[in-house]
């Protein structure tokens, strides 16, 4: 009889010991890092034969993959969100303040002049059933900044009590700067920063005559992140061949995904764009193909 209360109370203690290391576990404890991208189609190519043509490339599949509308353009049917939704991947869509190309007010949004509009969105990431990576005007200090950071932050407020009462639960809320801003003036960009957010994004490139590295370019947004309590999400990447080394986009690439492993990142959505201040797909070299597909096969990465 001793014997058994002996044995149940050390079950006891032990349940207390392992309940207390669980409670020891970080908030943001690791589960890998989506490894997703943004693809221009080429030419009448659309936009999801030009994501099986990159995965074909990488040997693998996405599982992220990048979305940027307006707020009259709300569909998530067809093309590569469509694909993302038949092989259950969520996507990651920005809506910018602004009705076709032209930009209106944050105020007017914060009021509720475009609430059709963003019920309409709401409605379409609910359908869309799995995960949706959202953000409201990123780079919102460049990007259709069309009124205060107070202005900011109640639009951003107005899009989620939309939101809310469309019941959309699949939303992941995600507030991504520019990674300039955040090097630059980090407490004028906290200015932007909503009350509630899930995550901090960050839009960084090493561009064709301005090489530089990757702590040097999102650095500040890591400890922008870390000092707000998130984990930090790359909405937007790339990087530019250098014309007198032709390795050195490959060992970029590679000390990207490395550093951002390091980082814990939630996720990395590689631009496959070729603009003109550089050339940002994976392709434009045998070496840095190998480096994105060898980042890509990491265990951090495959989830």
């Amino acid at each position: 009889m001793v014997a058994s209360m002996r044995s149940r109370l050390a079950g006891v203690v032990v349940g207390v010991v392992v309940l207390a290391l669980l409670g020891t576990v970080p908030a943001f404890a690791s589960k890998g890092a989506y490894f997703g991208t943004a693809v221009t189609p080429d030419g009448s190519e659309r936009s999801d034969q030009a994501l099986l043509s990159l995965e074909r490339d990488v040997g693998r599949h996405f599982h992220l993959y990048r979305l940027y509308r307006a707020l009259n353009n709300t569909t998530l049917r067809g093309g590569a969100a469509q694909l993302m939704k038949s092989r259950g991947q969520p996507i990651y869509l920005n809506v910018t303040s602004e009705m076709g190309t032209r930009c209106v007010a944050w105020h007017s949004v914060a009021a509720g002049a475009y609430n059709s509009q963003l019920h309409s969105i709401a409605r379409q990431v609910r359908k869309y059933r799995y995960k949706v990576y959202f953000s409201w005007n990123h780079e919102m200090q460049g990007n259709c900044k069309t009124g205060t950071a107070a202005d900011y932050r109640a639009s951003y407020k107005r899009v989620r009590k939309v939101f809310k009462k469309e019941h959309v639960t699949n939303a992941v809320w995600v507030w991504v700067a520019a990674a300039g801003n955040l090097n630059h003036d980090p407490a004028k960009a906290a200015h932007f920063l909503p009350r509630k957010v899930d995550l901090i994004g960050v839009d960084g490139y090493n561009r064709a005559g301005d090489w530089r590295g990757v702590k040097e370019i999102f650095g500040a947004a890591h400890r922008f992140a870390a000092n707000h309590g998130h984990r930090l999400f790359v909405g937007e990447i790339g990087c530019a061949e250098d014309p007198s080394d032709s390795s050195a986009k490959a060992r970029w690439i590679a000390n990207a995904y490395d550093t951002f492993k390091t980082w814990d990142v939630a996720g990395v959505v590689w631009s496959n764009f070729d603009r003109r201040e550089g050339d940002y797909r994976v392709q434009t070299s045998g070496s840095s193909l190998a480096a994105y597909k060898q980042a890509g096969d990491s265990a951090f990465y495959m989830r």
